[in-house]
């Protein structure tokens, strides 16, 4: 029998999970049913989230996006399902505060869904881990960005005092992507059909599911907060093209909306476009890299982009060659964005590249 104490809480946690009607509405599938991801029984000694590393770049203040924990073997990347643990967040350093409920209900894997941060900047975090035996702590660091204009990228050209009922995605940096490898930015929004002004008083969650492609999505599959949201964790276990659909869970009052994607396959560190038109190694690459291309690179415009979309290197190509050497010795380790156009052949080819 229930306890009326027990229905209280449960109560008091029903109101604190949909307050602003964010936090239920996010997506949050079983890890464990995703092909990529190994579970089963066995040592624990790694902590496993939704990410691909322990640097994280985050969504700009105001946003959250729903990720996971789970506890695993650096061996075998198994995640164990035989434990139930509770994980939470606190801050180490950072210029802000942590916002959104820090700590995750019990489970071998658990969701954190509403967790947003109030200024922009670099945090350092802990990741607390109870119900495991011993002392186990994790850390990650979260790069939040400063908000993206994208009012200028809207249909109309600007933001408005309008209502929207439409979602409008943009890419942002091109739609290839390595298979496995996250997808480049997409921004997503609201705007008015008929204005075709985008609608800066939009609060709510938007999410992403595969509409047609030969393989599974995974990642973050939904955002919620306010303004727009800038997609940035969204991987394909498969190459091959895939058509995404966004949208939110009230169809009548925002109309859905597609986005194409070329997933591509690569092979010992050469990433091939548009069958063997366009060819870029190494990747991950160090001090140089090189484009190759049976067709001629000549005016061509070839940039890199860094994970916050500024542009750290560009070259334009002034004379016939097929065969290009960027010298990026100065660029930072991370992940940059690498676009190729300027000529009918390449008009707006983009990849994914890390150093």
């Amino acid at each position: 029998m229930v306890s009326k104490s027990n229905v209280i809480l449960f109560a008091f946690l029903l109101f604190l999970f949909s307050k602003n009607n964010i936090v239920l509405g996010q997506a949050t599938p079983n890890p464990c049913n995703f092909s990529k991801i190994n579970c089963g029984e066995g040592p624990i000694n790694t902590l496993y989230t939704s990410f691909s590393s322990d640097t994280i770049f985050y969504t700009p203040p105001g946003r959250s996006m729903p990720f996971w924990f789970a506890l695993g073997d650096s061996v075998t990347e198994i995640i164990d399902t035989t434990g139930h643990y509770n994980f939470s967040l606190s801050k180490i350093s950072g210029p802000g505060d942590i916002k959104g409920i820090p700590g995750t209900l019990s489970g071998y894997y658990s969701y954190l869904t509403d967790i947003s941060f109030s200024a922009i900047g670099t945090y350092e975090v802990a990741v607390n881990v109870s119900g495991f035996p011993g002392s186990f702590v994790g850390r990650m660091v979260f790069v939040v960005p400063p908000e993206i204009d994208f009012c200028s990228e809207a249909p109309g050209g600007d933001c408005g005092n309008v209502i929207g009922n439409q979602i409008f995605p943009k890419q942002i940096s091109g739609g290839v992507v390595p298979v496995d490898e996250v997808l480049p930015e997409i921004l997503v929004g609201v705007v008015d059909s008929v204005s075709g002004l985008l609608d800066s008083s939009f609060s709510g969650t938007i999410y992403i599911e595969k509409a047609s492609g030969p393989g599974e999505i995974y990642g973050i599959l939904s955002m919620s907060g306010e303004r727009w949201f800038n997609f940035n964790y969204l991987r394909f276990s498969e190459p091959g093209s895939y058509v995404l659909r966004f949208f939110t869970e009230d169809s009548l009052l925002y109309k859905e909306a597609f986005v194409n994607v070329e997933v591509i396959q690569t092979t010992n560190g050469f990433i091939f476009l548009t069958g063997e038109d366009l060819s870029i190694y190494p990747n991950p690459f160090q001090d140089k890299i090189t484009l190759t291309s049976s067709y001629d690179l000549k005016g061509t415009r070839i940039e890199l982009l860094n994970c916050s979309g500024q542009q750290v290197f560009c070259k334009y190509v002034l004379a016939s060659k097929k065969r290009i050497v960027l010298n990026v010795t100065d660029l930072a380790k991370g992940i940059y964005v690498l676009n190729v156009s300027g000529t009918e052949t390449f008009q707006n080819k983009t990849l994914k590249i890390i150093k």
